[in-house]
């Protein structure tokens, strides 16, 4: 396997293959989902929630970051690699390219991930401008809520509809190389991937997006605060990882 290019991810959509892409935030976890062929790697603020047990994402720290950032890259050598800013880090133009550098300079990511509003548009054009790699997230974000109780599917009325139109067509103008969708009705999203030239990445937002992104520890039901309703039940309950422990701690108790 090659690694993973933004043209190829581009080229991807063009060919309509669908695009694969897990979180990740360790060496492990990112060689087992590299070695199968994932096309991207999230380093997700999502750690905040799945790794440290937060109810939410605004914790995160961008040291921590840049920690796991390092860490999958060290664990992956062929997915294309995006790494979350995380709230608070890209507060101006300023600390958003700074913070930016740290992630792509020190770290080894390929991309980074903003969850700006529409105000905020003018950030990502900052940043490419800046020869930033930058993927644009609307929808619900995270970095806005305190709790999962507070997600809910947008896009259902006319007006949001229009207006998550309007935001992803000023994502791609300002420059941004790929954008994800986040728990948005599948008409609009639909909708958005017929309109956009880069491709667009689906959570929870319906199968016809170019692609789909997972958080990895949901799709193996290890997830903290619980897995999400979209997933299969199927995907909700995998019992390998839990018969593989109870079967230690069960050869074990049998030592004298």
């Amino acid at each position: 396997m090659t690694k993973k290019t933004l043209k190829i991810i581009h080229d991807l959509k063009k060919k309509k293959q669908g695009i694969t892409s897990l979180t990740s935030y360790d060496a492990s976890f990112a060689k087992l989902a590299d070695q199968c062929g994932v096309d991207i790697l999230l380093i997700g603020d999502s750690l905040g929630e799945v790794i440290k047990g937060d109810k939410n994402t605004h914790s995160v720290t961008m040291n921590e970051m840049i920690y796991h950032t390092k860490n999958v890259a060290s664990g992956s050598n062929h997915a294309y690699l995006i790494a979350d800013l995380p709230k608070h880090s890209f507060d101006n133009n300023k600390i958003a390219l700074m913070n930016s550098k740290k992630l792509i300079g020190k770290s080894m990511a390929d991309m980074v991930k903003i969850e700006t509003s529409i105000q905020e548009i003018n950030i990502i054009k900052f940043l490419v401008n800046n020869k930033i790699p930058v993927c644009g997230h609307i929808g619900i974000r995270p970095q806005s809520i305190k709790s999962k109780k507070y997600y809910k599917k947008v896009g259902t009325n006319i007006k949001e509809y229009n207006n998550l139109i309007k935001e992803a067509l000023l994502v791609q103008e300002a420059g941004a190389g790929l954008i994800i969708v986040e728990c948005i009705a599948e008409e609009v999203a639909q909708k958005i991937t017929s309109l956009l030239s880069i491709p667009v990445i689906g959570i929870g937002s319906g199968n016809k997006c170019d692609g789909q992104i997972r958080v990895i520890y949901d799709i193996f039901g290890l997830s903290f605060n619980g897995t999400p309703g979209f997933l299969k039940k199927t995907q909700k309950k995998i019992n390998i990882l839990e018969n593989v422990i109870s079967k230690y701690i069960n050869n074990t108790k049998k030592y004298k």
